[in-house]
């Protein structure tokens, strides 16, 4: 059986991380979409607690991400922390709905944000920092854009899978789906993560263990740490940006398609699952493009598909031509994620895979999923969803061009 050159078999490889992926952003895809598509329809039409929940998540998911990466590095151990994260992620993702039990809208809505924030604590210990960590741990630069692909064409499988999170909820009611996906999260976390192994050369961060987690935590804010790692972060901003301007629109979607274009949640998951297609293809390619060092032209080309997609959703209400919007939106997103992934994990610093992920969830989680969500509020107020969320993704997302105009200036005088 082939091997990879740290002596894992690749076939082996490639199903426990599709496994823990799709499992992990079919929980990612519920909290991002249906949480807040829970609390409008149970709890409050007013989409402050929502921006509130997105946030807080986000913050949370940073912290534990820089904690619980710095520990496994500490620890040269990843297994572990995979392992019972998801069995607890499953759990706390089962039981969301209880927040609907508790007396009154404010405290089911603080109730929302605290219960949230416990599944995202589990979540981004389990996935954020130690899988990522282990996809980067297993992998190399003639291989990782291909690894980075199959991760993320996760969440499109997972989209699939949602698709049919509509018809549940319209059938069964949330209890139903939440209590059926927080199972599947935990016998998978069980399985999967009983069936994994740490890379044979992953080593306890001798660094971590002199200096305390703490400390190396906080030395990853260092002007120097920014000094030597600055193509990293030119990275990281460039993908911030699009995805500050890809939640502003994103968090209300669901939103948005009940409430103006006026279909069930059955069809409206549809929408977006025409566009998985064309997601796969654009995961694919541009993995193999990350591994043939064209990263950088996929970040010059995507962020024009992901803007023209965005502007075509907010000036038409034909379900055609959304599902034509959504093509070139997730198309274009998709590829971005894939190149900018890539790109990071290359990047990062041999010894520190599970610290710098903790660095990635600040510029790709807590930043976007903070402004993106309240400039979506605040464009919603107290009304109805509007297409203006989807034009002013758009606007913000040409911003991007600012950061990635200094990467292609940084590569070409690499070059000479």
């Amino acid at each position: 059986m082939e091997q990879n050159r740290k002596g894992f078999s690749q076939k082996n490889v490639f199903w426990i991380a599709i496994a823990l992926a799709v499992l992990g952003q079919i929980a990612w895809g519920l909290e991002n979409s249906w949480f807040n598509t829970f609390t409008y329809d149970e709890i409050t039409t007013n989409t402050q607690p929502i921006a509130i929940m997105n946030g807080a998540s986000a913050i949370v998911a940073t912290v534990t991400t820089f904690l619980m990466g710095t520990l496994s590095d500490k620890a040269g151990k990843r297994k572990p922390f995979i392992l019972w994260g998801y069995v607890i992620w499953g759990i706390a993702t089962a039981g969301f709905y209880c927040c609907k039990l508790f007396p009154g809208e404010f405290i089911k809505c603080l109730m929302v944000v605290v219960l949230d924030c416990v599944m995202t604590f589990f979540g981004s210990t389990a996935y954020d920092s130690c899988f990522n960590a282990w996809t980067t741990d297993i992998s190399n630069k003639t291989n990782r854009g291909r690894i980075t692909a199959i991760v993320q064409i996760a969440p499109l499988i997972s989209g699939v899978i949602l698709a049919f999170a509509g018809a549940v909820i319209d059938n069964y009611g949330y209890a139903v789906f939440f209590i059926s996906v927080g199972s599947l999260v935990s016998l998978t976390g069980l399985i999967a993560g009983n069936a994994m192994k740490d890379a044979p050369d992953l080593r306890p961060n001798a660094d971590a263990d002199k200096e305390g987690v703490w400390k190396q935590i906080f030395g990853s804010f260092k002007i120097d740490t920014f000094k030597k790692n600055k193509k990293l972060f030119l990275v990281l901003c460039i993908v911030c940006i699009l995805l500050c301007g890809f939640q502003v629109s994103y968090a209300y979607e669901m939103i948005f398609a009940n409430q103006y274009l006026g279909i069930s949640k059955t069809y409206a998951t549809f929408l977006t699952a025409a566009a998985l297609p064309v997601m796969v293809i654009a995961s694919l390619w541009t993995g193999r493009l990350c591994d043939q060092s064209k990263g950088t032209k996929v970040l010059c080309i995507a962020p024009i598909l992901f803007i023209a997609g965005c502007l075509l959703h907010g000036s038409t209400a034909n379900i055609i031509l959304i599902i034509l919007a959504r093509v070139l939106l997730y198309g274009g997103w998709m590829a971005i994620m894939v190149a900018s992934t890539a790109m990071f994990k290359n990047l990062i610093p041999e010894d520190s895979h599970g610290r710098f992920e903790g660095m990635r969830m600040i510029f790709m989680v807590m930043i976007p999923m903070v402004v993106g969500p309240e400039i979506g509020s605040l464009l919603i107020g107290s009304g109805n969803v509007a297409p203006i969320i989807y034009i002013v993704s758009g606007i913000v997302t040409v911003f991007a061009y600012l950061p990635i105009v200094f990467l292609v200036r940084m590569e070409k005088k690499e070059i000479i």
